[in-house]
Formats: structure tokens, C-alpha cells, sequence
């Protein structure tokens, strides 16, 4: 699995990238293993933004807050916008070790 994390916005406006790729089954590193967990924890995070409460906001155009992060992930072929405001649990843990680790 590949992931992709892009940070944009901010006072400073640049943009911050980080991708990190990994197994998620068969032969792997036990990093393999963390991070595979880390993302099926950060999956159903995400999969409640575009299901749940507050569906509308993250569905659609994400809305802008001044000087506010914007996040977009690629999960594989998927891409998904967050703003900063509904970012949190996993899926911000995942956006900050992938910043944080990532190539």
C-alpha cells in the first residue's frame, strides 16, 4: 500500500509532502505490521467523515478557514481532502508519522 499525505495552507502557505509504502499482507517488516494497523485504524476514521455526522462538509467542497492546514491523503488510487478542523484520532496520527517519516 502506498500513501501519500500533502499539508497545504498554513500562514507560511507551503505545502509539506510525505509518502511511505508498505505490505499489508504477506512477507513484511514488522514496520510493515505497524503501519498496515495504523492505516485500517485511519480507513474506518475516514470512512465515518464521508458516512457520518458532518458528511455534508468533508463531502464536498472542503471549506476554507484563513491560514487553516488543508490535508490530502492518496490511499492507492483514492484521494481524499480533509480540512484541518476534522482531522484527528488516527488519521492525524497517520498524516504526522507519514510528514514526519515519509520520503
Amino acid at each position: 500500500m502506498k500513501i501519500e499525505v500533502t499539508r497545504s495552507g498554513g500562514v507560511a502557505g507551503v505545502p509539506r509532502r510525505g509518502a511511505v509504502e508498505f505490505a499489508m499482507r504477506g512477507a513484511r517488516e514488522a514496520s510493515d505490521a505497524e503501519w498496515a494497523a495504523l492505516y485500517r485504524q485511519a480507513r474506518s476514521e475516514r470512512e465515518q467523515l464521508t458516512l457520518g455526522e458532518g458528511a455534508d462538509d468533508v463531502a464536498g467542497p472542503p471549506s476554507r478557514v484563513r491560514d487553516a492546514f488543508q490535508w490530502t491523503f492518496r490511499f492507492g488510487r483514492e484521494r481524499v481532502e480533509v480540512p484541518d478542523s476534522y482531522l484527528s484520532g488516527a488519521l492525524r496520527e497517520l498524516a504526522e508519522r507519514v510528514l514526519a517519516e515519509g520520503s
